[in-house]
């Protein structure tokens, strides 16, 4: 693995400008020894808004002009699902590391390549997975791995909210699928980091669109159970039809005892406001749970700190591409499950004709 000097200034290139490139940036300056450099966007206009107000040198609406810059160590991989794959494979010809967004890519074929071109140029490619860089989620692993819960048979993750927050999301052509493409990967990851990553043998899923039938045809709302080797069960949930808020949650259960936690509703803090606080302020009236360092509670800074220290021992990320590859095969097979009524066992390869993940499910559907 090609290691970056210990005195070196990391410089990134942010390739993408909305909430997601957003967090990065600020989880980033909390990073020692790392500047962002270079940024994208398809939108002249937003390339340069989102520059200016994050002060970065260069933007492009080019994404390969800032991958191949020789003044780029990395690049944050933040663009619409449907370029994960191109951004990464040239950010390796390039012989950058790369951090990717999930999902990883949207088919199995791709991701395989983007593994491979990544080992073959001797770069890191991260999973940005920050769930498992939640600190109440941390100490929850912490507890289980000690044995505080017995022989634990099942964990539980939890994402919900009312949708998300840029309309490509709703597309099949970009986003490749609905709340399993946006959140439901998160539950799934959790879930097998919690457990130590076992081999996931079985998924059954139900999903279904309740909320936002009139924008799209994807799904928005998604009930998983996942059998894994060893006889333990994950339940993964995840919806864009929750009101009044946004919850992620993890359960533990065990022989010899239970865990719950909150992120979202667990800071302390309960706020009354009719004026309502932050921007913008509608979102911010009547009863409310603000985080103090949310960015923190997240994860973000934590994960973006690990992939710097693996750019420079040369040390495999915890989460990895592989990680990756996994969770969108299970992906795939909840799809697929989804849309036949039945129970899938994996490995699972979609049928050769399929053009999205999403379309295993919709194909169901529309019978």
């Amino acid at each position: 693995m090609r290691r970056l000097p210990a005195d070196h200034t990391i410089r990134f290139a942010i390739v993408g400008s909305g909430y997601i490139s957003q967090t990065h940036v600020d989880s980033l300056r909390r990073v020692p020894g790392t500047v962002i450099s270079r940024s994208w966007s398809r939108s002249a206009e937003r390339a340069r808004a989102f520059a200016e107000h994050n002060s970065i040198p260069r933007f492009s609406t080019s994404w390969e002009e800032i991958v191949a810059d020789p003044e780029v160590d990395a690049v944050c991989v933040n663009t619409p699902n449907y370029l994960h794959g191109a951004v990464i494979l040239a950010a390796a010809r390039a012989g950058k590391h790369v951090i990717c967004e999930k999902p990883l890519t949207l088919d199995l074929a791709e991701a395989r390549r983007c593994i491979d071109a990544c080992r073959e140029a001797g770069v890191i490619l991260g999973y940005a997975e920050e769930l498992c860089f939640v600190p109440k989620f941390g100490r929850a692993k912490q507890l289980l791995d000690q044995g505080a819960f017995g022989d634990v048979y099942m964990v539980r993750q939890a994402e919900k909210h009312a949708g998300p927050y840029s309309p490509w999301f709703f597309t099949r052509e970009e986003a490749g699928g609905g709340i399993v493409m946006d959140m439901g990967c998160h539950a799934i990851e959790c879930c097998r980091w919690l457990l130590g990553k076992p081999r996931v043998e079985a998924v059954t899923a139900h999903m279904a669109t309740y909320l936002h039938g009139a924008v799209t045809e994807l799904e928005d709302h998604m009930l998983a159970i996942l059998e894994l080797q060893g006889g333990k069960i994950a339940v993964v949930e995840s919806s864009w039809a929750l009101k009044g808020g946004m919850s992620s949650i993890v359960e533990i259960n065990g022989t010899a005892g239970v865990l719950k936690t909150d992120v979202t509703l667990g800071s302390g803090m309960q706020v009354f406001s009719e004026v309502g606080y932050d921007s913008p302020p509608e979102e911010r009236r009547g009863w409310t749970f603000p985080m103090y360092e949310e960015l923190w509670q997240n994860g973000y800074p934590q994960e973006m700190q690990h992939f710097a220290d693996c750019m420079r021992s040369g040390a495999a990320p915890s989460e990895s591409g592989e990680d990756g590859l996994a969770v969108l095969e299970i992906m795939l097979a909840a799809y697929a499950s989804a849309g036949e009524g039945r129970r899938v066992t994996l490995p699972y390869s979609p049928p050769s004709n399929t053009e999205f993940p999403v379309d295993l499910w919709l194909k169901g559907r529309r019978r």
